[in-house]
């Protein structure tokens, strides 16, 4: 983390900025270690940082971020920190636009008239982008519970489940195995449902030939994992194996150019595939995102993306098509960008899987 703070430093002095208040938790996190659920960090361009927190969390903040000066309000953390800014001689903030609202803005402003900001330009997240071999290792872990979780709940898919149940056994395998907490609710969603990407689980019970959709996954050590698996549920026909295949040959190719290329051209990848299938239409949502402190982090992967991957990265690619009606079909896989290649954390069924046949 002092190696993380360093470059902070060098990133405000390169843009004239004095200082910058961190107030998003992630952010918060990955620059301090403070796991709480309230604060804030000021990082000066030269010198030490603070972590302004309140009397909840003063044992937990001194024991968790121990490189930072500790400060604790007892009333009013924005007079602190004006306070603080005061005493540092900012005269040119950088902030979180993103999460600071206008309010909050504008009443340190009125403690502090002459204080000029800038939008923080996601400065902190661009630098989460890249992990290091200790967040690489803490989201194969997170991987490595899903898939754990995910085995053991296959076993118990049959028809009559419904949804809800489902999601529920898949919450209690996750915790079980391991996890500390989800990264998102939970979705299942089967036969027509299926077709929403971000379904809800409802009472529906599940019929033998529906699609089932899992998107699942859990937080280790702060990091999380996302993966989508969808099954056949009791039996398949022809029509899912092939829209599974499908949807399987545009990950296969587009997860192969997510390498140093650009994000852009991975995503075309998956479309050109869905294209010729005549389906491009029934892809609504983009190719993938990264994963860390955050489920949805840098990069966003889509055809229109700016930027390229570098090794370090960790991000999902997840094509789906979804069909008015009949079903979905999407499955997301979790990988791990090097320099010549890309490591798969996470491995999806090569063909559509059949959960809960008799016999």
């Amino acid at each position: 983390m002092q190696e993380r703070r360093s470059r902070l430093r060098s990133g405000l002095r390169a843009r004239g900025w004095d200082a910058i208040w961190v107030t998003t938790a992630a952010n918060r996190r990955y620059l301090t270690g403070f796991t709480g659920s309230a604060g804030w960090f000021l990082q000066p361009a030269r010198g030490r940082g603070t972590l302004i927190t309140d009397g909840r969390y003063e044992i937990q903040a001194r024991e968790e971020a121990r490189a930072v000066k500790i400060t604790v309000s007892h009333e009013d953390g924005l007079r602190e920190l004006a306070g603080l800014l005061q005493r540092l001689h900012v005269r040119i903030l950088a902030f979180e636009d993103e999460s600071v609202s206008v309010a909050l803005w504008r009443r340190l402003k009125r403690l502090l008239p002459g204080l000029q900001g800038a939008g923080a330009e996601r400065l902190v997240e661009t630098a989460r982008a890249v992990k290091d071999a200790g967040e690489i290792s803490c989201l194969k872990k997170a991987v490595q519970i899903s898939h754990t979780a995910f085995e053991r709940v296959v076993r118990r898919i049959r028809p009559g489940i419904s949804e809800r149940g489902l999601a529920f056994e898949l919450e209690k395998a996750l915790y079980t195995a391991g996890s500390e907490g989800l990264s998102f609710p939970i979705i299942a969603a089967s036969g027509p449902n299926s077709a929403l990407p971000h379904a809800a689980p409802t009472d529906r019970r599940l019929r033998a030939g529906d699609l089932l959709v899992l998107d699942f996954g859990c937080r280790y050590r702060g990091y999380h994992s996302d993966l989508t698996r969808t099954l056949a549920v009791a039996r398949m026909s022809e029509k899912q194996r092939k829209v599974y295949n499908i949807v399987k040959k545009a990950q296969n190719l587009s997860q192969k150019m997510i390498v140093s290329g650009q994000f852009s051209k991975s995503a075309q990848k998956a479309k050109e595939i869905f294209r010729s299938e005549g389906w491009e239409k029934y892809f609504v949502h983009s190719l993938g995102h990264g994963i860390g402190l955050e489920v949805h982090e840098d990069p966003r992967i889509s055809s229109t993306a700016k930027g390229r991957f570098l090794a370090g990265m960790v991000v999902t690619c997840e094509p789906g098509l979804y069909f008015p009606g009949w079903g979905g079909i999407r499955i997301e896989d979790d990988i791990l960008v090097s320099e010549k290649s890309n490591q798969l954390l996470s491995c999806s069924a090569a063909e559509l899987r059949v959960a809960g046949r008799r016999g």
